[in-house]
């Protein structure tokens, strides 16, 4: 980390400039209609099969910061039309079925946990779980009896549980003992039986199960991620897959339990965050971000894999307003008392722990912009922060002073970094530009 600075937000390029094609076709063919732009997605998704097991429900949080739900169903495998919960989300949304309702749960701008329930064909409105401070997504499961288990990242990282019981309503907060490194992701797995996987700091994917009121302990799966797994289970075989995106390939990857656990296996795909995943009527699927941010899925049926498939083409990211693109912003126009508080990556991850954990203790935001050689010198550090839901921005490829280049140097520079940033950790970096050392011309309104 460089140093804190005071805002000077620059919107450099339009959305067209700055677009960037998908590399390699590892994913397939486009098959799906485009969606506006309010539909892009951002973030692991929440997946959850139906009770009934003829589909999917999928949560996850737009650009707009709206949670969109749609359907994922049997046959055709056809995704439905978006519906929007509302609410603003910092980072995605979990989902899970207790009993006949589905529950979903996503990490509110005030940091707390916040939940919303359908009963009876009919959305209540969204309501704050309770206090706690939490630092990435949340995780969920469902019981058939409708009791409901979260799981939380607090401000000191440290994974945490609660449940709630109909007419009894939430426990307490308990700790789960693991310093984790993403967020949860946990699947039941049998008769009152739940597991939880998670990225430990070891980058390492982690798993505990409980089984009634008993925990295990912590086991290493192994693999090396930056990324949250997903997990998808089938409560009445005890079969588990955990997916993780490698840190090394961006390639999904699946590691399968029936009784012991097998090795991990390659399953293809360029995926820019870690995947979310269930289990519905003898059907596994994982759903995540491809390059091209756009929603991909892969399900297995017995030991039958299909291919990558793109679930709808996003519209692109929302363009710089016209009356801001090529000037240079120290102050945004308010008339509340604020400060937005900034911060530089590029030499080394130096200070990156401590930021962090302060910002987490105190849950104030902030925006991390980061150079292309910083997020490939320091993934890890870079997903923690994409992760922890700060906003990214883009402070070029690899810090040069744009006074001494020329334009379409600076273009390349610009383009670079933003993929850097979106294949490393997913964040999308396009409407928010910082200059290296302050340095700037008139010629940059031209770009």
């Amino acid at each position: 980390m460089r140093r804190i600075t005071a805002v000077a937000m620059t919107a450099l390029l339009s959305a067209a400039s700055m677009s960037v094609p998908v590399l390699g076709t590892v994913l397939g063919p486009a098959t799906a209609r485009a969606a506006a732009n309010a539909d892009v997605p951002t973030y692991t998704p929440g997946v959850v099969g139906w009770p009934s097991g003829k589909g999917f429900d999928v949560a996850y949080r737009a650009s707009t910061t709206n949670v969109l739900y749609r359907t994922f169903v049997d046959g055709a495998w056809a995704w439905g039309t978006p519906l929007n919960l509302g609410v603003r989300l910092v980072g995605g949304p979990a989902v899970t079925f207790a009993g006949s309702s589905p529950h979903v749960f996503g990490r509110g701008v005030d940091g707390r946990l916040w939940e919303r329930v359908r009963l009876s064909g009919t959305w209540q409105p969204w309501a704050k779980v309770d206090a706690l401070v939490i630092t990435a997504a949340p995780a969920a499961v469902g019981l058939p009896d409708g009791r409901v288990e979260v799981f939380v990242r607090d401000i000191t990282d440290q994974l945490r549980t609660k449940t709630y019981t109909p007419g009894t309503g939430w426990s307490d907060w308990s700790s789960l003992e693991m310093t984790a490194d993403s967020a949860p992701a946990a699947a039941v797995t049998g008769t009152d039986a739940i597991r939880v996987v998670v990225t430990g700091r070891d980058h390492a994917v982690w798993t505990r199960t409980r089984t009634g009121a008993t925990w295990s302990d912590w086991t290493s799966l192994g693999e090396s991620t930056y990324s949250p797994p997903g997990i998808g289970a089938d409560a009445a075989t005890g079969r588990v897959w955990v997916f993780v995106r490698n840190s090394g390939t961006d390639r999904l990857r699946v590691r399968a339990f029936a009784g012991t656990w097998g090795d991990w296996q390659i399953m293809g795909g360029l995926y820019v965050d870690g995947p979310g995943a269930s289990y519905a009527g003898g059907r596994t699927v994982a759903v995540g971000r491809g390059r091209d941010g756009a929603l991909w899925s892969r399900t297995i049926t017995g030991t039958t894999w299909t291919g990558d498939q793109r679930a709808w083409v996003p519209g692109p990211p929302a363009g710089v307003p016209s009356s801001l693109r090529g000037k240079n912003v120290t102050r945004i126009p308010t008339t509340a008392k604020v400060a937005a508080l900034t911060f530089d990556g590029a030499w080394d991850s130096t200070g990156v722990d401590s930021v962090r954990a302060t910002l987490q203790k105190e849950n104030v935001p902030a925006t991390f912009f980061l150079v292309g050689d910083f997020v490939r010198g320091f993934p890890a550090y870079a997903g923690q922060l994409a992760g922890a839901g700060f906003r990214i921005g883009n402070h070029s490829d690899t810090h040069p002073d744009f006074t001494e280049i020329s334009d379409a140097v600076a273009r390349t520079q610009v383009v670079n970094a933003r993929t850097a940033i979106f294949n490393a950790v997913g964040a999308e970096p396009r409407a928010l530009f910082r200059f290296p050392y302050g340095a700037y011309t008139a010629s940059a309104s031209l770009w």
